[in-house]
């Protein structure tokens, strides 16, 4: 089993994992750790394996990603203009019912 250690830059850069800030392990291999905070975290993997490139730095930034209006999808594009296309022909159908336009 490999831990995960949270480091400060200059451990990830040396592959030092003596003096970490924390071991972010739970077991399982089902570990999840939250980027909180706007800044560089640093990780490498315990026991020399971070001289192999099992290391990760991530860099977080601050702000909120933006928001899409939703598209309309092609259901409900065809469905208001049938609906609009209905609507005008049922105004045009009684228009004429009431003008006697329309003969029997």
């Amino acid at each position: 089993m490999y831990n995960v250690l949270e480091v400060n830059k200059t451990s990830y850069e040396n592959c030092m994992d003596a003096g970490f800030i924390r071991n972010i392990s739970r077991g399982g291999g089902r570990d999840v750790f939250q980027l909180t905070d706007a800044k560089t975290y640093y990780f490498i993997s315990e026991g020399g394996f971070c001289w192999h490139g099992m290391k990760v730095a991530i860099h977080v930034t601050e702000g909120v990603a933006p928001t899409l209006a939703p598209s309309p999808n092609a259901s409900d594009a065809c469905g208001i203009q049938v609906n609009l296309i209905l609507s005008l022909f049922i105004f045009v159908l009684i228009w004429g019912i009431s003008s006697n336009n329309i003969s029997y």
